[in-house]
Parts: structure tokens; C-alpha cells; sequence
């Protein structure tokens, strides 16, 4: 049996991750991306574009440079939202995976145009007591990957919310961007229901 090389242990946790969300109900249907920086290289793996998360194989994750370039033979596209995934890793170096998603209760703060209160100490901590709200733009444009860019590109910045679209987390590794996720939606699902019972 052949060893698995390194870069497609990357491929498969790019894949395991993206399942995980989607059985968490972070991504329905053919939305969100995920993707991760190949250690020590301007190399990233991201999901191809109009695929489910939830039946995502390795072999459906693209490598490209920072550029965009594809750098494989492959019938499948990158992610059409790879811009904005691209235009965080050259900012950040410290960033090694980004996800991009579409929570149910932050898509709520999305339509509304607005960013949850934290209300819990695990909310500050993880989401480092602020986050970005990105305002609204095309899918897949050059206008969303430079918003996104700007605003996930300060130091120590891990979450936006993109006003009518969805959230972009940013971790060391995919783990930590998809924790970091799953903070910011129930950063929303507390805040909207404290609302509701009057303390919000």
C-alpha cells in the first residue's frame, strides 16, 4: 500500500472538515467553502465550487498558489468564492485555514446587517472580543475578496460576518477556523435568544 503523502492528509482533513460542518448544519446544500495553507508554502487546498460540503471527497479539493492559479490537471473549479479566501492568507501569515459557512442564527445578524453582542466569557475568548461585518457584495467577486481581505486582515481578527451572505472564520488550522465558527453562531443563538426573553 502506497504512504499517504502529506499533502493528501490535507486533502482529506480539508474534506473531513467540510462534512463535519455540514452534519452540524452550518452549510446547506452546495453552500460554503473551506480551505487550508499548505504548511511552509504559498500553496492552498480549497474545496471545488458547486459541490455539497456534506459528501465532500479528497479528491474534490484543488491546489492553487496564492494567485489563484490552479496547479493540477483537474475538470473541477476551485470555490468561485477563492478570492477572498486568497486575499486572507496573503495578509495573514499566521493564518492557516479558512471557513467560510452559512449558520443559521448568524445569517440572522447577516440579513440584518448587524454583529451579536457577546454575552459569554467563551465568546470574547475565542472570537478575541470583536469581529468584522463585512458590508454587502457580489458572490464571488473581486469588491467581496478585498472586503474580506481588509477585514480579516488585522492582527488577531478571526471572524466576519458578511452582511446578506454569511461568516468567514479564520484559525492556525482548520480545526481551530471551524471552533472558531461554531463560537460566533452560538455568539447569535445567545444573543437572539436573550433578546427573546427579554434581556438582550
Amino acid at each position: 500500500m502506497a504512504a499517504v503523502t502529506d499533502l493528501e492528509r490535507l486533502r482529506r482533513q480539508v474534506a473531513a472538515v467540510s462534512r463535519r460542518a455540514a452534519r452540524m448544519g452550518l452549510a446547506p446544500g452546495i453552500s460554503g467553502n473551506v480551505s487550508c495553507r499548505v504548511p511552509g508554502q504559498d500553496r492552498v487546498l480549497i474545496k471545488a465550487t458547486g459541490l455539497p460540503l456534506a459528501r465532500l471527497s479528497a479528491r474534490e479539493v484543488l491546489l492553487m498558489d496564492l494567485d489563484g492559479n490552479l496547479l493540477e490537471g483537474s475538470e473541477l473549479r476551485p470555490s468561485k468564492e477563492r478570492h477572498f479566501h486568497l486575499a486572507v492568507y496573503r495578509r495573514r501569515p499566521d493564518v492557516g485555514a479558512v471557513v467560510h459557512l452559512h449558520p443559521p442564527y448568524a445569517l440572522v445578524f447577516a440579513a440584518a446587517h448587524r454583529l451579536p453582542p457577546l454575552h459569554t466569557g467563551a465568546a470574547r475568548t475565542f472570537l478575541g472580543g470583536r469581529m468584522a461585518l463585512v458590508p454587502p457584495a457580489p458572490s464571488g467577486s473581486r469588491e467581496l475578496a478585498e472586503a474580506v481581505g481588509e477585514a480579516l486582515g488585522a492582527e488577531g481578527m478571526r471572524a466576519a460576518i458578511l452582511a446578506e451572505h454569511g461568516t468567514v472564520t479564520v484559525g492556525a488550522d482548520l480545526d481551530e477556523a471551524l471552533s472558531v465558527t461554531e463560537y460566533l453562531e452560538d455568539a447569535c443563538r445567545t444573543a437572539l435568544w436573550l433578546r427573546l426573553l427579554g434581556s438582550g
